[in-house]
């Protein structure tokens, strides 16, 4: 610090903590004040000859308030620690204390070879490092700055000037595209031979320190003259060796300053202040606000005496070194005695005090469930145990979620805290050789007993992994959401905390990271900005594939519920994810409900930008209710901007001093207060149970709708169809709901709890039988289906299992495009479900569609009872003729068409009357084989038994096994059953 003001004091008060060291073991001290002839800026003569004073320590405290009582001095900051930081990746958890944006950063290098690939990754590391964690002070502010030296000038054997000029053009292109650019000094490359006091470069050196730091927006700061007295105390507990206060100690030092004592809000300001100077180290949270580290280079020691390399360990200690690199695991009484060693016995006096604050700085972290406080420890950063199986992802199970940096390099103090997050929320789970799932830059956990999840960095990645042991499509959308919302959190108060160890401001920093969605295209993950899952498609970029969002997007869906629906005294709103989010129409339905008229009057006049009051009286008038009113405000104005983010509902509720935490609620799950069915919970509501709603609905047809995930214009639209009728409305409602893929039981029964209309869960069944349960199923995939199979090899598998006769296959191939012929088929399954919908799976697997026939599959828990819904459907159908020869050539159906040769048994079916001229030429149109044996197999069903054993006949020329097989082939009743059931239908008996 230094005095603005003339005074005998000057250079003491420029560095009280420093010059202080000239008392060191003295009760009196001789300060001298220079004198010169020549005048200086402040008017003092520089021929006076210096002045000695004899003065007590305490004499000079007494004298320094006494100056500041008057008024005499104003204290401003100067920079003026210097740190070392050591270059190995081991250290870089340490170094963010001590990275502050008021600081000059010297970024050294080996100049007498080129810069390689390593040394440039190097470089870069270290300014993603810096501008990380250090905050400009405003837009386009070049501070702080980051001065580049070159080293080993003594090595170059060639020109010295061209190899700085080398060095030069190396630097500016690597950081040619670098948005920190404009924060580097590199030219001229100051280029020194540090073993040569004498070299010219060095004394350039310190002139341009002298000038940055001078420069710096900081330097000349005011600082509140009240501070000089405590700061002077503190400075001579730390000349007594005396690394930590308790706060009483302080408060006992300020009240002996009588009228220059601080008050509570003040000496707040002071540790703040301080802290952010690198003076003091003080945290304002519980196990850490009772103490003071007023010597920063004690928790130095404190952080080096456990992270640190091998050579630094003693001999007897090693084991302790091996076990951390290998599991990550310190004993906490191999902790206790690392500080037995006479370097860092001075810890083991405030051992308990430095446990917490190393457990705070992340430096060490204790397991989720610690309730007993286990005997042990995990430092992540000192672990180098890599995963073998790095790059295998569970992805059929998985769905994924990353934080992307936009530098390259993930800072690794980031990653490391990280990894103490991650095992310190969810519990970590053990390989099967018995040892826990953490590795150097990955880690495993179990969240419950379905569900475990995975953390990966690659490159500049942090991967998230959610799996559940089955499949994908059934991880819990409220575990996936809040699981999000823990990671987000995490991240950013990661962030935050850097900001706030090098800075005294209240701001928050700029997050360095983007939230993004991981989903399968392909043999790899490709990932897309999280706002986009809200569209309900994403196109890969680079691989040209249409991905469905609906299940990755739970990541994004409702959170667990709390307690009365009510966020904790400590909930600081919505985290980045959500807030550069998008508002669904339901989470505005949501927020209508929360709302009164004029609140949401309030909120529009905020947001909509361009003439609000006239679009409220055009909304007004319009709407038929309340709600109406509002929702329709809030899509209006959603609607009209592209910015139409969660953040901006949250400064429009502070700017009009609304609660922000009603965006918390709307997006939490509910807790329903009454008992259900658990086992009928996934299942889509029958109709009878939905044609029960309508009666009990009345005027909240519009916020039952959006709340069942129909959008406001589907709303306007049905409005518009049911102009006076209510009940229509709502029946129309239900209808478009219950096709939607989401429809289920528990959401309905959520909705009517939102409504308060949850007595009417007493008026359900749940009678959902299982023929309601496949056709919702189809219904459900109907799209897919039409859009996704070729119906030619599906057809074959289905007449052979003699679930579609002849004349429906006619039927569903005399339409010209796939989708129709899909859509055919699909009417045909729906009319007799119970007998064709599992041969339709089975269908689908053998003709390659694994992942739809897998989708069909685990939307119906027990595919038992289908076959038993079969038998039960089948019983009693017996006025339908059908002959054996018919199913025995029907049972066959695919080995026909796929082994016999028409050209070869064509003469025999000609000659003996099975086939016409006309027929003859129909199959022979057939542009392959198997079209022609599809052709011959239509004709050969409509002819009778005579036709048939000419067929054999003719087929034992060529395939006399295919032949027997046929001939041979048993009739059961459930054949002819299964069948009649087909004819029954075709003929509308």
């Amino acid at each position: 610090m230094r005095s603005k003001k003339k005074s005998k004091l000057k250079a003491f008060l420029h560095l009280p903590n420093r010059i202080y060291k000239v008392f060191k073991g003295k009760k009196t001290t001789s300060i001298k004040t220079p004198v010169d002839s020549s005048t200086n800026m402040e008017g003092t003569s520089r021929k006076d000859s210096p002045k000695t004073v004899e003065i007590s320590d305490d004499d000079i405290i007494k004298l320094v308030r006494s100056e500041c009582m008057k008024g005499n001095y104003e204290m401003t900051i100067v920079p003026i620690d210097l740190w070392d930081f050591g270059g190995q990746k081991i250290y870089h958890m340490t170094h963010q204390l001590f990275i502050t944006s008021r600081g000059t950063f010297v970024l050294i290098f080996n100049g007498g070879q080129r810069i390689n690939e390593e040394d440039g990754a190097y470089l870069v590391h270290w300014v993603n490092s810096v501008l990380t964690y250090c905050k400009p002070l405003k837009e386009n502010e070049e501070f702080p700055k980051i001065v580049f030296v070159a080293t080993h000038k003594d090595q170059v054997k060639g020109d010295i000037e061209e190899q700085r000029h080398s060095l030069e053009n190396s630097i500016e292109k690597l950081f040619q595209n670098h948005g920190g650019k404009k924060h580097l000094k590199y030219r001229p490359l100051i280029f020194v031979d540090a073993r040569n006091k004498d070299d010219k470069d060095i004394d350039v050196l310190k002139k341009q320190l002298v000038e940055v730091a001078l420069d710096h927006p900081r330097c000349g700061e005011l600082m509140p003259t009240k501070f000089v007295p405590l700061e002077l105390q503190l400075a001579k507990k730390g000349e007594d060796k005396q690394k930590i206060v308790t706060i009483d100690e302080l408060k006992g030092m300020n009240n002996q300053n009588e009228i220059m004592a601080l008050d509570n809000d003040e000496l707040k300001l002071f540790l703040k202040v301080n802290h952010a100077l690198g003076k003091l180290i003080f945290f304002d949270e519980a196990g850490l606000r009772d103490k003071v580290i007023i010597d920063p280079v004690f928790l130095v020691d404190v952080l080096r005496s456990i992270v640190t390399e091998e050579q630094f360990w003693p001999q007897h200690l090693l084991q302790i070194f091996k076990a951390l690199k290998e599991s990550g695991k310190l004993l906490k009484k191999d902790l206790y005695e690392i500080w037995k060693q006479e370097c860092f016995q001075t810890i083991l006096k405030h051992k308990e005090y430095m446990v917490e604050m190393l457990v705070h700085l992340d430096i060490i972290c204790r397991q989720k469930d610690d309730t007993n406080e286990s005997d042990y420890f995990l430092i992540p950063c000192m672990i180098s145990t890599k995963r073998e199986d790095n790059t295998h992802m569970l992805f059929d199970r998985s769905i994924h979620l990353a934080y992307t940096f936009k530098d390259e390099v993930v800072p690794p103090a980031i990653l490391y805290r990280f990894i103490a997050t991650f095992i310190t929320i969810w519990k970590l789970q053990i390989s099967k050789d018995a040892n826990l799932m953490l590795f150097t830059d990955s880690a495993d956990v179990s969240i419950d007993k379905e569900h475990e999840m995975r953390f990966d960095l690659q490159r500049n990645k942090l991967i998230i992994t959610l799996s559940h042991k089955t499949s994908h499509t059934s991880i819990v959308s409220t575990i996936a959401s809040t699981a999000q919302e823990c990671l987000t959190h995490a991240i950013t108060q990661i962030s935050n905390f850097y900001f706030s160890v090098t800075d005294d401001s209240d701001c928050t920093i700029y997050l360095p990271f983007t939230i993004q969605i991981g989903i399968v295209c392909g043999t790899d993950l490709c990932f897309f900005d999280h706002t986009v899952s809200s569209k309900g498609e994403w196109i890969c970029p680079y691989h040209k594939r249409k991905h469905k969002t609906d299940v990755v997007s739970r990541w994004f869906s409702d959170k667990l519920p709390t307690k009365d629906d009510r966020c904790s005294e400590n909930c600081l709103g919505l985290d980045k994810a959500w807030l550069d989010s998008l508002p669904d129409d339901k989470h505005l339905g949501r927020l209508a409900a929360e709302l009164t008229i004029e609140e949401t009057l309030k909120m529009y006049m905020h947001l909509k930008e361009r003439k609000p009051s006239q679009s409220w009286k055009n909304i007004e008038s319009y709407s038929r209710g309340d709600f109406d009113i509002k929702i329709n405000a809030l899509h209006d104005w959603k609607k009209s901007t592209k910015h139409a983010t969660f953040r901006k509902l949250q400064e429009s509720l502070k700017e009009e001093e609304l609660n922000i935490h009603i965006l918390c609620q709307i997006l939490r799950d509910v807790q329903t207060d009454v008992d259900l069915p658990t086992d009928k919970l996934n299942l889509k509501p029958s109709s009878s149970d939905v044609k029960l709603l309508p009666n009990h609905i009345g005027r909240e047809t519009f916020q039952l709708g959006i709340e069942l995930g129909l959008s406001v214009v589907e709303m306007h639209q049905i409005q518009s169809n049911h102009v006076t009728n209510l009940r229509g409305q709502t029946e129309d409602v239900l209808n478009k709901w219950r096709k939607t893929q989401k429809a289920a039981y528990e959401v309905l029964a959520k909705t009517l709890y939102r409504l308060d209309l949850c007595s009417v869960l007493s008026y359900f069944s749940y009678d959902v039988g299982v023929k309601e349960q496949l056709e919702d199923i189809i219904r459900n995939n109907e799209s897919r289906i039409k859009r996704e199979i070729e119906t030619n090899q599906i057809l074959d598998h289905m007449m052979t299992h003699l679930v579609i006769s002849v004349d429906e296959r006619r039927r569903i191939e005399q339409h010209a495009g796939q989708d129709d012929r899909n859509k055919a088929l699909l009417e045909i399954i729906l009319e007799r479900i119970e007998v064709t919908y599992l041969v339709f799976l089975d269908a689908l697997q053998n003709s390659g569609y694994q992942n739809l026939a897998d989708q069909l599959k685990c939307e119906i828990q027990d595919l038992s009872q289908i076959a038993t819904l079969a038998t039960t459907e089948n019983e009693g159908i017996s006025n339908v003729v059908v002959h054996v020869f018919v199913v025995q050539l029907q049972k066959n159906y695919s080995n026909i068409i796929n082994n016999v040769m028409y050209e070869t048994i064509e003469d025999h079916l000609m000659a003996s009357d099975v086939l016409t001229i006309e027929d003859n030429q129909m199959v022979k149109s057939g542009s392959t084989q198997e079209q022609k044996n599809r052709e011959l197999m239509d004709k050969l069903l409509r002819r009778g038994e005579k036709q048939f054993t000419e067929f054999l006949t003719a087929l034992r020329g060529d395939n006399a096994e295919l032949a027997d097989q046929i001939e041979k082939t048993e009739v059961t009743s459930r054949d002819i059953s299964t069948i009649q059931s087909c004819y029954r239908q075709s003929e509308g008996i």
